[in-house]
Parts: C-alpha cells; structure tokens; sequence
C-alpha cells in the first residue's frame, strides 16, 4: 500500500488544522494561572479604543490600488465624529488575470486610519517614514476562501514526493469562517529593501521575503470563533475536513519578533478516502473504496519569545551573522496541553501536557533546549486495530508470521498494549563557563524509571569566536580542533533503571514469542510453558555464566555482572557511575596528561580506573524506600 500517499493525504486534510496551531507558555508556565491570565489577555486585546477621529477613505484607496485590488461594500458611515469608520457587505477583491475574492465581512469597523499614508506607501512614497496605519480594525462574520491556497500546498508536496507515491486529489472547496477578526494597531517601518543586479534568484527572494517581515509591527490579531471546512476529492471519493478554533491570537508581532500566540478550543474531525492497494489497477487509477475517520482536539497551545527580527536584518542583506551576533535569535517556549489524536474512531496518542524551551542561543549555538512531557500516552493496540482495517494482513499461512490479532493479543497480555507516562529531557551550555550537561528522566507508568546525566565541560564562547576568524564567519579547522582537544574536559556521568514492571513484561513477551515460533527453535520453545520468574532466573544465571570469559580481561567486571545478574532476578534499581577523581581532558585518554604517569593511551582496565566506572544494584526494598 502507498503509505506516504496516505500520510500525505491526512497530513494535507489537516494542514488547517494545524497550521493555525503556532503556540507556548513563559519558561515555568505556572499550570494554575495560565488559564486566568490568557482570559485576562483577551479580554485586554478585545477591548475597543475609547475615541476614532479619522475616517477610513474606501474610494481614493481603490483608487491607488489602480486595478490590482478592490475594496467593495453596501455601505459606510462615521456614525459620530469619535466613532470608528463602519462598513457593511464589505469584500476584499483580488483582480487581474484570474480575479478571486480574498474575503468577505458583514461588517468592518476601523479606528484612526491614515489613509494618505497607506497611499503614499502603495505610490512608492515615504518609503524611509515610519507610519502607522490605524488603531484598530475589527471584522465581524468573516469568510475566507483558502481553496487556491490548499491546492497550492498539495501542488508543492507532490512535486516533493517520490514518483508513484501520489495521488490523485484536489481541494473542491477549502473556506474558513470566522466571527470576529480585531487587529490591534499597526505600523509600517522604513522600506529596505534594495534589488542587487545579477543576483540569484533564491538569494533575492529570501531577501525580499525577510524585507516584508521586518517592515511592519502590529500589535495584535485575535480570531474568536473561527471553523475552516475543506472538501476533499480523489479519483472519485470525497471527504470532508472540519475544525473549529474557540479562540486564537498573536500578541506583538515586531520586524521578525512575536510576543506570543496563543490558541484555546481546537477541535477537528473528517474522513479521507484512502486507495484500496489489492485493487488490480494501473498506476495512474488508483480508486479509494474507504474513507479514514479522524479525529482530534486540543485545549490549549501556546508559543511565547520567538525573535527572529535581528537574523532577519542579516537575512535581508543576505549575509551570514558572524559569531560576535551573539543575541541573534530565540524559538522562546512553546506549551501544548490537554491534546489527543484518534484514526478510525480509536485513541491514538494523548498527551497532558507537553512543554519545550529552545529560548537561549549564542549565536546559532544552543545554550538550553529542554522538553517536558506530562501524561503522555501511545496506544499500540489501537494504531494495530486501525492499520488492519486500513490495510488486511495476509492469512498467517501464507506468511508465517503472526496475525495483527495475535500480536494485539501478545500485547494486552504482557501490558505492553499502551505505553504511557511523564518524561524530560535537557541539553545545556554555558556561554560564560563552558558548563554542559545532558540530562533525562522518565517513568513509563507500570514498567520503568530511568534517569540519565552526563556533564562536561566545552569552549566558553569567548574562547570560540576568535576561531572564526576576523570577520566571524571562517572557522579555522585546525584551530577549533585544538580549541576543543585542550578545552572539552569529562566531568562525569549516571544512568539508573528502576524496574516497575519492565523485568515481568519482557519475560512474559519472551513466553508468548516460545509460544508462537517454539516448534522453529527448541531451546526457544522450552519457555512456552514457563512463568516469567522462571524465565528472569534462567536470563539472571546465562548473565552469571558469561562473567568467567569477561573477567579475565576486566576483574572490574565481576561485581558489574552480578549486579547486572541480581537487577534481572530480583528487580530494583541497576546504576552506573562515572565518576573520575580528576576532570579529565583528551589528553588523559592518550596518556599524555599530567596525572596519568602514562606514556601511552590506557588500556581497558586502566581506562575503567580512569573514568571511576562503578556499576551497582539497589535492592527492591531500598528502591521502594526511597533510595535513588
């Protein structure tokens, strides 16, 4: 079956869905405020103007619009001298060519216009003037056609797709309807941009592109009320993609920065048509007999602290930010909570809360990139329910492998049915004392706990950017490897597992697995009818049994395998340590290095010596009590 032609037909249904979806919350996103103070900031944002003093002038705009545009309405009025300009059946036009209507609105209201400014803007005028072009301007029963824009994103992935992996489908109707639309106000900055002879033309459109976005400011944009409905056909089949948005904004957009965007009450449902791949059909026919129901909602996502406004700056110029931009740029914070997916009417994956910070850079450099997740959850049983009715496993016969029934079977018997749990990871680095760590954690709820920390010590940027040389942009090969041979030090290491469950559900696998394949493999098949008790004893003595031929080599490694021998048996908490008794530095692993007494790299045991490696087990009843 075309299983990238599958994916790229439900990704595209809810490319709307989803795009509207850029969000976040502040680096400790306090759960119990968060959503007080995102009622209090709509309801800031929603809050009109006290007084409007200039009129919107509709004609003498259409005017210096000469052909490209035109703004049409039933009907306009200043209802007194400090009210906003009001217009009614208003529609925004696009002409030429091929005319469409961008959007309608039963009524506009605007607040302080300037409209000289806009056309001396539009005529090439007060290009170096910094304006501001209204207070605000609010719309009520909004409707946007967005078919010419879906078929255009479908155009674009398919020219991306291997050959063979499309299919045929088109976006018969694509609109989004929304009932109140407010910006808050909005400024134009200088014009920038200048147009270089002979440059290429990808250069010049990242250029052009990176010139509109530092052009403007704009206070704010709130879509309350919002539904994008799309119609999707395919060699014969249709479906249908709906999705509702309660509220969504952005909040102080900036040449390139953005405060925040925030989006509450997401919810989306439909059915793609999918090909049947056992239908003998050419190549270019594939027909879809089925539709894929989907399903999916998300209470709340936001995304605070992206700036992007002084990369875009180099981007217009079209040069590359030397190493001493160090403030260049942030992905901020983004927070996605209360959010599932479901295909086919069954749960695929939910999530309570998940949190991810990309916000401290020096220059393109990561100082923290951390991601938290809460009540995460992922249904295997399901994804196999849904993949068999999607697309029928062969007769066991014909394949000898197990039926998508029985390995369903498999694992709702071992628990391994539905993995669920909390987790975080960070990676950090300090620009000023070269401090870094990797860091994880996680519980998987009924099997495991694990945690991970290795810590080191890299460049200092102030020792880095020498190495790029004068104009920050040449990095010296030779340099920075030497920078890095004297300066990456080996600070230590951990890692823990805590068997909650993990140890009985591998065994109980282990016994299915003899059940199933065990008249292929004898030895295999001797574990069919065993307990797992019986099968973490024999896996605990095959480890002990192995320890004679390793220890021979590394005396170390006796305590270490049976450590490893008494986790397996008895459960508990399985550790190890690095833990040197000096910093180490790339040359103590050559043996160059003053504390070494070494004239050559060590060899393993000496290496074990050097890294302080210890492995140890912690018995279940001191994990329980809290022991780490």
């Amino acid at each position: 079956m075309p299983w990238l032609a599958v994916f790229r037909a439900l990704a595209l249904s809810s490319v709307l869905a989803i795009s509207p979806v850029l969000p976040s919350v502040p680096e400790s996103a306090p759960q119990l405020t968060a959503e007080s103070a995102t009622d209090a900031l709509f309801a800031r944002l929603e809050a009109r103007p006290a007084i409007s003093t200039s009129n919107l002038d509709v004609e003498s705009l259409n005017a210096a619009l000469a052909g490209t545009a035109r703004l049409t309405y039933a009907f306009a009025t200043q209802d007194t001298p400090t009210a906003p300009t009001r217009l009614t059946d208003f529609r925004l036009e696009l002409l030429g060519e091929k005319p469409s209507t961008l959007f309608t609105a039963k009524e506009v209201l605007v607040w302080n216009a300037d409209t000289d400014a806009l056309i001396s803007r539009l005529n090439g005028q007060q290009l170096e003037s910094k304006i501001r072009l209204f207070d605000r301007i609010e719309m009520s029963g909004v409707k946007f056609d967005m078919t010419h824009y879906t078929n255009a994103v479908d155009e674009a992935v398919t020219a991306a797709m291997p050959t063979g992996e499309t299919l045929d489908i088109g976006y018969d109707d694509a609109s989004m309807n929304v009932g109140r639309v407010i910006f808050g106000s909005m400024t134009l900055h200088p014009w920038t941009f200048k147009e270089n002879e002979g440059e290429d033309e990808g250069v010049a459109a990242i250029r052009l592109i990176s010139a509109l976005a530092r052009s403007f400011s704009l206070e704010s944009a709130v879509f309350l009320d919002a539904d994008i409905s799309q119609t999707i056909t395919g060699s014969g089949a249709s479906g249908t993609i709906v999705s509702s948005y309660d509220r969504q904004l952005v909040e102080g957009y900036d040449r390139g920065d953005i405060a925040s965007m925030i989006l509450t009450g997401v919810s989306f449902s439909g059915s793609i048509p999918v090909p049947d791949d056992a239908a003998e059909l050419d190549a270019a026919e594939l027909a879809p007999i089925r539709s894929v129901e989907m399903a999916g909602r998300s209470g709340y996502s936001a995304w605070t602290g992206l700036r992007f406004a002084s990369l875009l700056e180099y981007a217009e110029r079209g040069e590359l930010p030397p190493i001493t931009a160090r403030d260049l740029w942030s992905f901020g914070t983004y927070t996605l909570a209360d959010t599932e997916m479901s295909l086919g009417g069954k749960t695929m994956f939910e999530i309570g809360r998940l949190d991810v910070a990309a916000d401290k850079f020096a220059w393109f450099l990561p100082e923290r990139i951390s991601v938290t997740h809460e009540d995460a959850s992922l249904n295997l049983v399901e994804i196999l329910k849904w993949a068999e009715e999607i697309a029928p496993s062969a007769p066991p016969e014909e394949t000898g492998e197990p039926t998508v029934a029985e390995v369903i079977g498999i694992l709702e018997r071992t628990g391994l049915g539905k993995l669920s749990g909390d987790g975080a990871f960070s990676l950090t680095w300090d620009g000023e004392t070269g401090s870094a760590q990797f860091a994880s954690n996680n519980t998987s709820d009924g099997l495991y706990t694990d945690e991970t920390r290795v810590e080191v010590r890299l460049p200092t940027y102030a020792q880095l950017v020498p190495v790029f040389g004068v104009d920050g942009k040449t990095p010296d090969q030779t340099a920075l490897s030497a920078l890095l041979d004297e300066q990456l030090v080996f600070i230590g290491g951990h890692y823990s597992l805590s068997d909650g469950g993990l140890l009985n559900a591998l065994a109980a696998l282990a016994i299915e697995v003899a059940r199933f394949s065990g008249e292929d493999d004898p030895m295999l098949g001797n574990f069919a009818e065993s307990t797992p008790e019986a099968v973490r004893m024999f896996a605990s003595g095959m480890v002990m049994f192995g320890a004679g031929a390793v220890s021979q080599d590394l005396p170390q490694a006796t305590g270490w395998i049976s450590s490893l021998s008494q986790f397996i048996n008895t459960g508990g908490t399985f550790k190890i340590e690095l833990a040197p008794e000096t910093e180490l530095t790339a040359s103590d692993f050559s043996g160059a290095g003053p504390e070494t007494g070494m004239t050559g790299s060590p060899d393993l045991p000496g290496l074990v010596s050097l890294l302080g490696l210890s492995v140890t087990h912690i018995p279940a009843s001191e994990t329980a009590a809290g022991s780490p």
